[in-house]
């Protein structure tokens, strides 16, 4: 079989599991999560931490900004080849621009760096970025993350879509400290991702019995649901705002 004509259901088990963890982080990713992974696993594939208003829980910025002084140009991005290193010597105060590294006048080495507006020759500033709504306060929201990965059920003998997807957890899964989420990444027969997103409790819920049951604690708990309205598990749809 040529490459061009394999798809996600001939990647394996493990090969597909990582997958769903790389669509999982890239998505996170859109609403304004920085991502790790563990360095060993102990049931949580990611780390994720983001920064948010105090006051108004709008993301935070915590990139600063290079600004000049006086003129204001944003040397944050594109412009920073254009700064220019002036030094000061902090014995006789003469100032001058380049690579040289001792007083052109004095023969001191004890200067000071300063880096320069290319337009004005005022100085660069460092400046912390507030939120839009005036606070200068944020919190980190930091959670751990298990990520599933599911693709559409086939029947063995047939090979015809049951149009179904299936749902297991363990006892190990069950990581109650309130940080701990659940992020099922459910690809379609179109090759589309899906993510259901629940927290501990929430899956507790939705399992209901079952986990009490025997099945649960031989590690064979699983449930199936419609690939095409998901059934009882729609309310976690894609609700990535659960994380906040």
């Amino acid at each position: 079989m040529s490459s061009k004509n394999k798809s996600i259901s001939d990647l394996s088990q493990k090969h597909f599991s990582r997958l769903g963890e790389f669509l999982v982080s890239f998505e996170l990713s859109k609403y304004g999560w920085n991502i790790y992974n563990p360095v060993y696993d102990e049931y949580i594939d990611l780390i994720i931490h983001k920064y948010v208003c105090k006051k108004c829980k709008k993301n935070w910025n915590q990139t600063p900004s290079l600004k000049c002084s006086k003129c204001s140009i944003d040397f944050s991005k594109s412009l920073k080849s254009k700064i220019i290193a002036k030094k000061v010597c902090l014995d006789c105060k003469n100032e001058w621009e380049g690579n040289r590294v001792q007083c052109v006048k004095c023969h001191s080495k004890d200067i000071r760096y300063i880096p320069t507006c290319h337009k004005c020759h005022s100085e660069v500033k460092m400046k912390i970025l507030l939120c839009s709504c005036g606070s200068s306060e944020f919190v980190t929201i930091l959670r751990t993350i298990q990520v599933k990965a599911s693709r559409i059920e086939y029947d063995k003998e047939t090979g015809i879509t049951k149009r179904s997807y299936a749902v297991d957890m363990k006892p190990k899964d069950l990581i109650s400290d309130g940080f701990h989420f659940y992020i099922w990444c459910l690809i379609d027969d179109k090759e589309q991702p899906h993510f259901l997103v629940m927290s501990v409790e929430e899956f507790k819920k939705t399992m209901g019995k079952s986990l009490k049951g025997t099945s649960f604690f031989k590690d064979q708990d699983r449930q199936h649901f419609s690939s095409v309205d998901f059934g009882k598990w729609k309310e976690y749809l894609n609700k990535f705002e659960k994380l906040e």
